[in-house]
């Protein structure tokens, strides 16, 4: 494999969480867990990553059967993080080089941290590097123990710890660097003398040490990095930890966000600069939002929906698998999907596109500088004309097109002809 080499562990159950869903599978912010953690590691530098699997391994395997970089090595017995990583070796053999160990469910790790440690063993040579943390609160974490020159000692778990052990307030959360093929030989030498009876990975620093090889224990990684998840309550805090990096990196992109508080945005979102997203809107899924849109308050942008520059769409208008062409507007109580609304377009309050007939989804065109009537409904599929005008209440059924600069108005929609006297009424 190329190196670096990046190591997932994402085999176990998370019987916490109370789910027939595989835990690294759960979503924060629109994203199953594994996949930040994922990103991190090749942000960070790793070429090749592998990803350790046991519970629900078909689920993982399809969540991430679209990352060509990523290959799986199957945990068949629940025997330990020792015994997670063990089950790499065959896809390692013959690999000389560094390998960034991590777990799939900490989300919230950003790769700078990861990069830091990767430099840092390249520059020196280390059997391991652990990235650790200092936290006000290390329950459920392994502690760090040094000498009292600071030197690193070994991690001990939560379980085994006495009660001054305890107290240590710098943690083990599952991050490090080791070298291959150095690591296997610490591997060998694990037993499962533990309150656990598993094979810890967290013993294999102190092996290696004890060989003469070279340890270090580096602070880099912040509080918020560490949030492991495995249950409800711990998944809520990181997707609130995620909204706020989110909603962060947009506004220092230029994009203005009037009440973060309450405004949701997916990671999957892309937004262009002087974008206003206003109060109570939920951006969920696959969306892109151009430059100069305006965005709620209360809308609701859904997967696949795309608004170029200039758009706007208001209060309490869904949007959902549609596109939106420049300077096209739904400002009040509309609902469009499978729809494609041309540039300039006005949609009218309370307008919708009937997008299901119970079986099937059809698409719905409405050409640039269409005027959509309040209360008007469009039956897919169905397209309105460049310039045409669906009058307010109309309803235009399904294959009966508007052509274009067309006005049709009624329930069924029907084109207005001029009469005798020059009066418009329905032909």
């Amino acid at each position: 494999m190329k190196g670096p080499v990046a190591i997932i562990l994402a085999a176990g159950h998370g019987k916490r969480m109370k789910s027939d869903l595989a835990k690294v599978l759960h979503q924060v912010c629109g994203r199953p867990m594994i996949r930040y953690v994922v990103d991190a590691a090749r942000a960070a530098g790793a070429q090749s990553i592998i990803v350790v699997v046991g519970y629900a391994s078909d689920q993982v395997r399809a969540a991430l059967a679209d990352e060509p970089d990523v290959v799986f090595a199957e945990q068949t017995r629940q025997l330990g993080t020792g015994d997670a990583v063990r089950a790499c070796r065959p896809l390692l053999e013959g690999y000389s080089g560094p390998v960034l160990v991590l777990v799939g469910d900490e989300p919230l790790i950003r790769p700078e941290p990861l990069a830091s440690l990767l430099t840092k063993h390249k520059e020196k040579e280390h059997a391991c590097l652990l990235g650790t943390s200092i936290v006000s609160d290390p329950t459920g974490f392994g502690r760090i123990l040094r000498d009292s020159t600071g030197r690193f000692l070994r991690i001990v778990e939560q379980r085994d710890c006495s009660p001054e052990e305890a107290a240590i307030r710098e943690v083990n959360p599952s991050c490090y660097v080791f070298e291959l093929p150095g690591l296997w030989d610490a591997l060998d030498r694990l037993d499962t003398g533990n309150a656990q009876g598993e094979y810890y990975l967290t013993d294999a620093p102190q092996l290696l040490q004890s060989m003469g090889r070279r340890v270090v224990a580096l602070p880099v990684l912040e509080p918020d990095d560490i949030l492991g998840v495995n249950s409800r309550v711990q998944l809520a805090e990181a997707n609130a930890i995620m909204q706020r990096r989110i909603q962060e990196y947009w506004m220092m992109e230029g994009v203005t966000i009037v009440d973060p508080r309450n405004t949701y945005i997916d990671g999957r979102v892309d937004i262009g600069r002087d974008t206003i997203i206003l109060p109570y809107t939920v951006i969920s899924g696959t969306v892109t939002i151009g430059k100069h849109c305006r965005v709620g308050p209360f809308s609701h942008l859904r997967d696949g929906s795309v608004l170029a520059d200039g758009v706007e769409v208001g209060a309490f208008v869904e949007v959902n698998r549609t596109h939106l062409e420049k300077g096209a507007c739904a400002r009040h109580l509309a609902y469009l999907g499978d729809a494609h609304i041309g540039a300039k377009a006005n949609i009218g309050a309370g307008a919708i596109t009937a997008n299901f007939d119970g079986r099937v989804k059809s698409s719905t065109v409405i050409g640039a500088g269409a005027m959509i009537g309040s209360g008007a409904i469009l039956i897919a599929p169905v397209e309105i004309g460049a310039n045409g005008y669906v009058g307010a209440g109309a309803v235009v059924t399904r294959h009966h097109d508007v052509e274009p600069g067309a006005t049709v108005v009624g329930v069924p929609a029907r084109p207005l002809s001029r009469s005798g006297d020059g009066k418009h009424q329905p032909s």
